[in-house]
Formats: structure tokens, C-alpha cells, sequence
């Protein structure tokens, strides 16, 4: 069971569902960078596995609103966490959905 599983209540059997709504997106991106490491390092490694978890929710983001929830979830992101937007930006550069 991955991070967005636990964090979203999901059991490994229940359907997984693409849409995800911009609450729970911020919220867990909120808790991929509340992590001690993550706040002492200003982010994510750009090519580690929880880089590959906030791409998925990009994608997912994207799937539910498109590229403006994507913006709306980065903008609820800045309120309580400004400092890994540029972060959060960098890692979604390498998304055809952040790019379009």
C-alpha cells in the first residue's frame, strides 16, 4: 500500500479511480512535504521516489480538472507551504500536462 493509499483511506482492493479531488491532492502533497528531511533539504530529490508520487498526482490532477487544477492545487499548496512551490513546479516540468 503506497503513501496516496494510506493517506486516501484505500484499501489495496478498492478500485482505483484516476479523478482526485483538489482537497485531498493538496493535502497530500502537504504531507510529502512536511517530512522533517524534505523541509531540511527545501524539497524533493527531482528523481526519487516521492518525485514519482507527485508527478502520479499531477496526472491525476490533471485527469480530474485539467492543467487548472493543477494551478489550484499549486496555488493551496504556496498558503502554508511557499517554499516548495518551486520544487513542486520542477518536478511537474517534466509532465506534457504542466507544459500544455
Amino acid at each position: 500500500m503506497g503513501l496516496l493509499d494510506k493517506l486516501l483511506g484505500r484499501a489495496p482492493s478498492a478500485p482505483n479511480s484516476d479523478a482526485l479531488p483538489l482537497d485531498a491532492a493538496v493535502r497530500l502533497l502537504a504531507a510529502l512535504y512536511d517530512d522533517p528531511e524534505v523541509k531540511s533539504e527545501r524539497g524533493l530529490s527531482l528523481t526519487g521516489p516521492r518525485a514519482k508520487e507527485v508527478r502520479v498526482l499531477g496526472k491525476r490532477l490533471h485527469k480530474t480538472g485539467g492543467k487548472p487544477s493543477m494551478l489550484a492545487a499549486r496555488d493551496a499548496l504556496r498558503q502554508d507551504h511557499g517554499w516548495a512551490v518551486a520544487n513542486l513546479e520542477s518536478i511537474w516540468a517534466s509532465l506534457p500536462e504542466w507544459n500544455n
